[in-house]
């Protein structure tokens, strides 16, 4: 008689690895109206910065942001998404397929004996 194994949904790291991947995904797919939104909010606190130093006389110093180049950007998530999705997919694999031979053993009862 061979152990089942228990659903895959029942694994903890099934579901960081289904997490992580939509955030990834979701975070690429929202990269473009991203930059283009933080480039605008970026362009107005530079706006005021500027002002305040022609204020004071001095000449504004500096490049101003752009969609494709942010002062903030998405990499550190994106990094840190990518650290759970391998986390998750290897500890799942691992757990689920990789010590199979742990987990599958025949257990036949011998006569005579009792169980």
């Amino acid at each position: 008689m061979e152990t089942s194994q228990p659903p895959i949904a029942d694994s903890p790291w099934f579901w960081l690895y289904l997490f992580a991947m939509c955030a990834l995904a979701g975070g690429l797919v929202m990269a473009p109206k991203y930059g283009a939104r933080q480039a605008t909010l970026e362009k107005q606190y530079q706006a005021r910065q500027r002002a305040e130093q022609i204020r004071q006389g001095d000449t504004p110093q500096g490049a101003i942001s752009s969609a494709d180049d942010t002062l903030i950007d998405l990499r550190p998530l994106y990094l840190v998404l990518l650290v759970l999705v391998s986390v998750g997919w290897a500890r799942l694999w691992w757990t689920r397929w990789g010590s199979r031979g742990d987990t599958t053993i025949n257990q036949t009862p011998r006569e005579g004996t009792s169980t």
